[in-house]
């Protein structure tokens, strides 16, 4: 019998993209699903609609309006009942063999504590930004999680990438959750960072979905934040990577943040003047 696979999905407002998420979770090749839709007080609809979906795999549980992020991704995955978790942004998607790759990655590697692969970018309107992003450093197969955590320090970004790249074996994960906000950034990768600190992934280089940005997840105003939350991250890591980065690697790990957030700027100011933050009035 196939392992179940829970995906859970925590939303807030997300009506405008959330039927095309649940759509792509309920077309996956990997039929054995329990798909948990948790809303954290919506106003939009979200909470009304998720009643709505007709697929038994597929049940919703309510949290007060005004829980914050970290909660609502916790309660979500707390309430997942399967042998393997993702955790869906509610304006992401999954291409059709998502599922069925990384199962078959993690039961090849039975040791592994997640299974994470690249993802594709995409606009407000689902239009492709970037092909296989993520995963920087990383080869194929099992991998270390010292060696993983290295190279996400030395490339100074997140390279494991969004939730949605990430299946998780369920007892490693409840062994790290609570998800922690303390820095919003880097409220996926704190979290990885944990897991693995005593386990190794299995990394797959193909993309298995679509992440979307908008302008509240790109601004040139969010980049300072988000750098200083990185370099804490770094600096904190110099503490627990076995072996502990030399004083050269400390350089180039930080140099290398400094040349991301460049890039990430201008590649904002390239998007907004694309229009990629603007919503499709005709969608």
């Amino acid at each position: 019998m196939s392992p179940i696979v829970s995906i859970v999905i925590p939303v807030f407002d997300g009506l405008a993209h959330l039927k095309v998420a649940v759509n792509s979770i309920l077309a996956q090749t990997y039929t054995d699903l329990d798909v948990v839709l948790v809303d954290g007080g919506s106003t939009d609809g979200s909470r009304e609609w998720i009643h709505t979906v007709d697929d038994s795999r597929v049940r919703a549980e309510l949290m007060p309006h005004g829980t914050t992020a970290a909660n609502n991704w916790t309660a979500a995955s707390r309430a997942a009942r399967g042998s393997y978790v993702k955790l869906l942004c509610q304006d992401d998607v999954l291409y059709p063999q998502a599922i069925e790759h990384q199962v078959g990655d993690l039961e090849a590697n039975p040791s592994a504590h997640f299974a994470v692969a690249q993802r594709d970018i995409v606009d407000v309107n689902g239009k492709m930004i970037y092909r296989r992003r993520g995963c920087a450093g990383l080869k194929s197969g099992l991998i270390d999680g010292q060696v993983a955590l290295r190279a996400s320090y030395a490339h100074g970004t997140n390279v494991f990438g969004e939730p949605l790249a990430i299946l998780f074996r369920r007892a490693p994960l409840d062994a790290v959750l609570s998800w922690n906000d303390e820095r919003p950034f880097l409220l996926d990768l704190e979290l990885y960072t944990r897991a693995l600190s005593n386990g190794p992934i299995v990394v797959r280089r193909e993309a298995i979905g679509a992440f979307r940005v908008s302008s509240s997840s790109w601004s040139t105003r969010l980049v300072k934040n988000q750098k200083a939350q990185l370099r804490s991250w770094q600096r904190e890591l110099e503490h627990t990577l076995e072996p502990p980065p030399n004083n050269w690697l400390r350089a180039a790990a930080a140099l290398r943040l400094h040349e991301q957030m460049l890039m990430r700027r201008a590649a904002y100011r390239v998007l907004k003047l694309r229009g990629s933050f603007q919503s499709d009035p005709t969608g």
